[in-house]
Parts: C-alpha cells; sequence; structure tokens
C-alpha cells in the first residue's frame, strides 16, 4: 500500500521554524507523507512575525479539493487558519471525509506577539471549536483560556465537541505537564523540562500526532510518539 498521507492546512513561515514546513518536517519523522495547503503566507524570521494575508480562497480550495480527490489521505492537521471563512471551507470538505481523524492546533498568536486571527475572540472561538469537532484539539494554555473562555481546563474543552484534548502544559513553571481528555478520562504526561527556547514545538506535536493517527496508531501511542519526537527535537537545539 501508499504511504498515508497527512494534509496539512496552516500558515507558511518561510524561516521553516513553525508552520506547515515544520508540520511537514514533523509527518515525515512521524512515518507518513505531508501534503501542503498554506492558509496564509507571512513575512516572518526566525525572530518575528512581521505581518501576514491569507490566501485566495478560490486557490486554496482549489488545491485541498486536489489533493482530496487523488491522494491516500489519512489524517488532516489544521494550524493556523487566519479568519472565519477558512474554518466554513474547511468544515464543507471535512463533511464529506467523516472517516478522517482531525487534529486541531488553534494557532492564535504568535511567539512575537503577533495575532495571527482576524476577527473577534469569540469568532476564533467558534472556528476553532467547530473543526475540533469529534476530532483531537490540541491548545497550550493561553488558546485554551480563549477557546474555554476562562481558566484552563481539558474537560471543559472536551465538553464542548472534540473526540480528545490534549492541554499543553509547557508555558507553565517547572517540569511540563501534558492533559488528555477523552471519553475515557484525564490523564496526565509529565517529564522533565530541556531548558531550550525554540519554536514551533506544537505544531511538532500535533503533526506528528496526526502521523501516528494516519497510520493507525491508536491516540494515546500518538500523543505518546509525538511527546518522544518533540523532546528529541528540543534536545538537538541544546547548546
Amino acid at each position: 500500500m501508499s504511504t498515508p498521507c497527512v494534509l496539512v492546512l496552516a500558515g507558511l513561515d518561510p524561516s521553516g521554524g513553525a508552520g506547515i514546513l515544520a508540520d511537514a518536517e514533523a509527518i515525515r519523522a512521524g512515518g507518513a507523507r505531508p501534503l501542503c495547503v498554506p492558509t496564509a503566507i507571512t513575512v516572518q524570521t526566525t525572530r518575528s512575525v512581521r505581518r501576514w494575508e491569507p490566501v485566495a480562497h478560490s486557490l486554496f480550495t482549489a488545491c485541498a479539493h486536489a489533493l482530496l480527490e487523488e491522494e491516500n489521505i489519512r489524517a488532516v492537521k489544521v494550524g493556523m487558519i487566519g479568519e472565519a471563512k477558512i474554518a466554513k471551507l474547511i468544515r464543507e470538505w471535512l463533511s464529506h471525509r467523516r472517516d478522517l481523524p482531525v487534529v486541531v492546533d488553534p494557532v492564535l498568536q504568535a511567539s512575537s506577539g503577533t495575532l495571527l486571527f482576524r476577527g473577534s475572540l469569540e469568532a476564533a472561538r467558534e472556528a476553532y471549536l467547530s473543526l475540533a469537532e469529534g476530532g483531537v484539539l490540541t491548545p497550550n494554555l493561553a488558546e485554551a483560556q480563549v477557546l474555554g473562555d476562562g481558566p484552563p481546563d481539558a474537560a471543559k474543552l472536551l465538553a464542548q465537541g472534540p473526540r480528545a484534548v490534549l492541554l499543553k502544559g509547557g508555558h507553565l513553571p517547572g517540569d511540563p505537564v501534558d492533559v488528555l481528555a477523552t471519553a475515557e478520562g484525564i490523564e496526565e504526561f509529565r517529564a522533565p523540562r530541556i531548558k531550550v527556547t525554540a519554536r514551533g514545538t506544537g505544531c511538532r506535536l500535533s503533526s506528528a500526532m496526526a502521523a501516528g493517527l494516519a497510520r493507525g496508531v491508536k491516540l494515546r501511542d500518538a500523543v505518546i510518539g509525538a511527546r518522544e519526537f518533540v523532546r528529541a527535537y528540543l534536545s538537538r537545539q541544546a547548546p
């Protein structure tokens, strides 16, 4: 059989530190083939995002439709969407492919502080939660606060429609704890902090999870494998 593919719908970071290029790197490492359709083009270096523009809707739609029709897509990764219209287009396509596992990384703001969604916080909340319905949502603490309209809570987000929520704890002081919430319950994943600063870890984690799901790996094992991949990536960045 051909290598399973992951359809990636995310922003293009030309520096490669985050976004769709980081997604592709993680998916290949996870044994799947990335099919990348940018939602937006950013003017970005390794230091900061200077500006960004959404991709024309007609071009975005044509690219995604062509891949969905002809390639062996077994999972979808959604990152930066930029605006509510893109979310609506994605929902329409996925309504015809409910067999596909979907991993949603709700990218709302760059590490440098630039907002990556045009519209209100309420619009961003509705857009990302609608995409994650029946899928896997992977917010960090700040994103979870926006999506849950309150303190970060994986169980509260799970109740809003996702199949699973992986709440990432890397921004807390001390050793990071990621919390996985599913219908079966809550599980915590702990590991010593790797003391290095690196961009794109959220992109890589969610994409590595999508690669695992595309290969038929169970969700918990996909989470464990993705965490191991990101920790190896961070270790390579250490001086």
